[in-house]
């Protein structure tokens, strides 16, 4: 009876304690399972064991999370305190307020400071020794987001000009535990696999992967750090206190983590480090914290192109600066060509002045003979008039008709008078609608007023059709025109030979042609009849034809001129659109 009771003490003492300690206050400490959820506890549990010895009063727990799970649980609240990767902390640091007490020192360095990278394995006989060889390999990684099994080395990746979406042959995450990226490479699943520093070191150890099986690419010899790295290194993992946490039990903690005695592995805890260098490296790969530069706000393009930025708007400065000054030149040169242009016009009016004045001269011995006819007729019918009002005979009919013949020579010698002035006054070309039989037939009578030896043939087949032109220019043209093929006909020996003028109208258009008999051209004087100043008269100033070409052509029409093709001589013949086929300034 009294073993039965000795034994029943100690088991309800036992059974006591377990009670009461299932009372106390929970303290859950989160853990990133990288390596699984059966790690956590072997991996961590002495954390819990000094921390329950230190701190009485509370219970603490240990609870395994993925990295998405483990944030799940820092926004619910559901835990106290976390242990995990210095990427992850980070992001949590930003996200949630969290902050770090205490930094994990390993057996594996000799620094916190520099705990922890990537290592990029192969198998051993794989012919991969840098990273450029990964190029079209087939690349297997924890996960986007896992700090040593992914950002470290998508870090170095991007300083060497790899980018794993595009040269890669395929990148694949396996997610956690990091042992099946090992397994697959062991299997040749995957050429290359990214995994966090001291893994496969330890795997080793544990007899899990054999010495001369696997291997790391590009490692980096780094004093005090004893395991294979294929990056640069950053500080281990950090204890990590929560918002909600309460200060007092952090600071009770944070004591009892300083304090704790190195693990038979040689596992301790230190004063906290500086991270600066995870968040360096977020802020260059623009993820976690700093994901948001990947959307190209104003400030973010400011801060991210601003050289570029600057670039442009230099160019933009000098574009306007040079539109501007190519404006001005073109309004300087606008100018210029407007005053050349009316220089040029002023220029052609004073040669077409000087044409029409020297068609006249040549041509006033004839008119002032013209004009004595009816000045003479004027004068004989005036005196017959006088002698019969002197004798007395002053009957109405003969007076009457005398009268009559006075005025009509009066009129006829104030015509010639006009057209004369029309032609030798100096004045802008006007372009009017006017029927060209009208212009024809007033230049021919001109002409034979001027001549009166000439014989003038004119045929008109155009009708009332009407052209839009200058009337005087147009009559300055046919009489030079005229005055040329009489001038070719007396140098050929043959002035009295009939001139043939002919007025027609085809094809939109009405064409004059005046045909003579005279001495001709030569090839080579056909080559140079329009030129300035070019003439085969002795005393001729070589301004008519060329003028005549530019007038016929300022109103849209053509002059041109060939040799006759059954008799010497020459035809030439300008054409002119017809006003109805022409829009005028009224129309417009």
């Amino acid at each position: 009876m009294r073993l039965r009771r000795l034994f029943f003490l100690p088991a309800f003492a036992l059974a006591a304690s377990f009670a009461s300690a299932a009372d106390l206050p929970e303290i859950r400490i989160g853990v990133l399972a990288y390596k699984g959820a059966d790690a956590v506890r072997q991996d961590w549990s002495y954390v819990t064991r000094h921390l329950q010895a230190s701190i009485p009063g509370v219970r603490f727990v240990l609870a395994d999370y993925d990295q998405a799970g483990l944030t799940r649980a820092v926004h619910g609240l559901a835990i106290d305190f976390a242990i995990t990767s210095s990427g992850h902390y980070v992001a949590l640091e930003h996200s949630d307020g969290a902050s770090r007490i205490a930094t994990l020192e390993s057996p594996w360095t000799d620094s916190p400071r520099f705990g922890i990278g990537s290592a990029i394995v192969v198998r051993q006989s794989a012919p991969l020794h840098d990273l450029a060889d990964l190029k079209g390999k087939n690349v297997m990684a924890v996960a986007s987001d896992a700090f040593g099994g992914y950002q470290i080395a998508a870090r170095e990746l991007k300083e060497a000009g790899i980018d794993p979406a595009r040269d890669f042959a395929s990148l694949r995450y396996s997610g956690f535990p990091s042992q099946q990226i090992i397994a697959a490479i062991r299997s040749g699943t995957a050429d290359a696999g990214i995994v966090r520093t001291c893994l496969l070191e330890q795997m080793m150890a544990q007899g899990q992967v054999a010495a001369n099986e696997l291997r790391v690419i590009t490692t980096r010899p780094i004093a005090g750090f004893r395991c294979a790295t294929s990056s640069r290194l950053y500080p281990d993992w950090p204890f990590v206190t929560l918002r909600q946490t309460s200060p007092a039990l952090a600071k009770q903690v944070a004591l009892a983590l300083l304090a704790m005695p190195r693990t038979e592995q040689g596992y301790s805890w230190t004063v906290p480090s500086d991270y600066q260098s995870v968040d360096e490296l977020f802020h260059e790969l623009r993820i976690g914290p700093y994901a948001y530069l990947n959307k190209l706000t104003f400030d973010a393009a400011l801060e991210r192109y601003w050289g570029w930025m600057l670039l442009l708007l230099a160019l933009l400065v000098a574009w306007a600066v040079h539109t501007v000054r190519v404006e001005y030149l073109v309004s300087r040169r606008t100018q210029q060509l407007r005053t050349l242009q009316e220089q040029a016009r002023q220029h052609q009016a004073r040669q077409d002045h000087t044409a029409r004045l020297a068609i006249l001269g040549e041509m006033a011995s004839a008119i002032a003979h013209e004009l004595n006819q009816p000045l003479a007729a004027i004068g004989n019918f005036a005196r017959g008039m006088v002698r019969r009002i002197d004798a007395g005979r002053l009957e109405p009919a003969p007076l009457f008709e005398g009268a009559q013949e006075i005025a009509t020579q009066s009129e006829r010698a104030g015509a010639i008078i006009r057209h004369i002035r029309a032609m030798a006054q100096k004045r802008p070309a006007q372009s009017t609608k006017f029927a060209l039989s009208d212009t024809v037939e007033q230049a021919v009578a001109l002409f034979r007023a001027a001549h009166p030896h000439a014989q003038i043939v004119a045929e008109m087949n155009a009708g009332q059709a009407q052209v839009l032109a200058d009337p005087q220019q147009v009559q300055q043209v046919l009489l030079n025109l005229l005055k040329n093929a009489l001038d070719a006909q007396t140098e050929n020996g043959n002035p009295n030979h009939r001139v043939s003028v002919l007025l027609q109208r085809d094809d939109g258009a009405c064409s004059v042609t005046v045909r003579d008999a005279g001495c001709g051209l030569d090839e080579a004087h056909f080559a140079r009849l329009f030129e300035p100043f070019f003439t085969t008269k002795a005393e001729g100033l070589g301004l008519g034809m060329s003028l005549s070409k530019s007038i016929i052509e300022s109103f849209g029409g053509t002059l041109s001129a060939r040799a006759n093709d059954d008799t010497p001589g020459l035809t030439v013949c300008f054409r002119l659109p017809e006003a109805t086929h022409v829009e005028t300034p009224h129309d417009q």
